[in-house]
């Protein structure tokens, strides 16, 4: 966590321009702030590393680690688990560069700020309804900017996270005339994502599906 400059404890520690300057390592200083949601210019927290599939190896990396403080015994095991893990986490950030290396549309609607890390990662940008807290309601200018960037641009979709609402998704799609497609943030999952998709694999496959949908994609 500390390379990655994320450990929330010492964050908070952190003046603003030093925790913009981490955020800029990781390749997101711009991204919110030119749809009206500088989260990470004021010092917010993104937790969502999960959403990019390399920086989920990190993730993992640094689990195994504790396991085998925790348990030296184990040591063998959780570093086969890890291999196994890393080489499956590669071969979905694989996909996702494929799938989404030749699309007509750069910039994806969404219902909060939570993609910045896969946006920047695969060289797209997010266009969120809302900021980092999920649970905030748009404003309505918000909703007639977004609008204003479905017509402008012929985006086709709003992203939809199924553990959510969807009011302001729903209000947006409907005013701009476009479908809705489920996205998975994977803060927390429902039920239904894991009936249907299985595990992290598999909903980060059904995202990387939306995804080539709303952007167009070859």
């Amino acid at each position: 966590e500390d390379e990655e400059g994320h450990d929330e404890d010492e964050e908070h520690g952190h003046d603003e321009d030093e925790h913009g300057h981490d955020e800029d390592e990781e390749g997101h200083d711009d991204h919110e702030g030119e749809d009206g949601h500088d989260d990470h210019g004021h010092g917010a927290f993104d937790p969502h590393l999960w959403n990019d599939p390399l920086l989920a190896i990190t993730q993992a990396e640094i689990v195994a680690g504790a396991l085998i403080d925790a348990d030296p015994s184990g040591a063998d095991f959780y570093r086969a688990n890890l291999a196994a893990l890393a080489a499956d986490l590669r071969a979905l950030h694989a996909e996702f560069e494929s799938g989404l290396a030749s699309c007509r549309h750069h910039e994806f609607i969404t219902s909060h700020a939570a993609y910045g890390y896969l946006a920047a990662r695969y060289g797209l940008e997010q266009a969120p309804i809302a900021g980092l807290a999920p649970d905030a309601d748009p404003t309505a200018g918000r909703l007639a900017d977004l609008t204003d960037l479905i017509r402008e641009t012929g985006i086709s979709a709003v992203l939809v996270e199924p553990v959510l609402s969807g009011a302001g998704e729903s209000a947006l799609a409907q005013e701009a005339g476009v479908q809705q497609l489920p996205i998975h943030a994977l803060g927390s999952v429902t039920s239904d994502e894991l009936a249907e998709h299985g595990d992290y694999i598999g909903i980060m496959r059904d995202t990387l599906n939306s995804l080539r949908i709303a952007l167009e994609c070859a």
